[in-house]
């Protein structure tokens, strides 16, 4: 089995066992957050873009005020195994360079630990941007630059450094979400400061045809 940025060590063992107890908890802490912080009306719909096999969205879509939620990743195995855990799930395998959905259609788009492993971050974001409709709301969750992860810069190229991905402080990743015309909102640190977020807004000075695709 290949390189997965989702998961550590190969399913049935030990490691990858403990692991996925990790990932599980991460994932109800970070569901609660966006619960509170970026979800507040009925009829809502949420795109986790870079889903990994999607527990997220799964306990998401429980949610009395989302009407629709979406896991997209271009890991077929990793959908595979997110349809085999909930088979009402909403998967589809995309890239998130060229996202499958119109302007302005989601509420909330959203990812953790996914854009440390793309090759483009800031047309990756865009394209979520995109999507996002005004005055909806885009959260990134990504390696801390100044958290436990931070020796990453020192071994980017070592296995372990490419499981990592690159860090970001907070200041870069929100820059970045600046670039495409997010308005940053808050920032937190999360999972013993393994991980910082930014939660931004889609600002209604945007204009939609910014991100036509040709």
């Amino acid at each position: 089995m290949g390189y997965k940025a989702w998961q550590l060590g190969e399913p049935g063992g030990i490691l990858y066992g403990f692991y996925d107890l990790l990932r599980r908890r991460l994932n109800r802490k970070l569901v609660n957050y966006l619960g509170d912080k970026a979800i507040s009306e009925k009829s809502y719909s949420i795109l986790e873009a870079g889903s990994g096999p999607a527990f997220a969205t799964s306990i998401l879509s429980c949610d009395d005020r989302i009407e629709l939620a979406i896991a997209i990743d271009i890991d077929v195995e990793a959908l595979r195994e997110a349809l085999q855990r909930d088979n009402c799930l909403n998967a589809v395998v995309a890239d998130l360079e060229n996202l499958p959905f119109r302007n302005n259609c989601i509420s909330l788009t959203w990812n953790s630990s996914t854009l440390e492993h793309l090759p483009n971050p800031e047309r990756s974001l865009s394209e979520m941007t995109r999507v996002t409709r005004t005055g909806g709301n885009v959260f990134v969750g990504v390696p801390n630059l100044y958290g436990p992860l931070g020796f990453q810069t020192f071994i980017p190229h070592t296995s372990t450094g490419i499981w990592i991905g690159t860090t970001f402080s907070s200041d870069k990743l929100k820059g970045l979400m600046r670039r495409v015309g997010l308005e940053p909102v808050e920032s937190i640190f999360y999972f013993f400061r393994f991980f910082v977020g930014v939660l931004a807004r889609k600002s209604s000075s945007i204009q939609s045809d910014a991100f036509d695709r040709k």
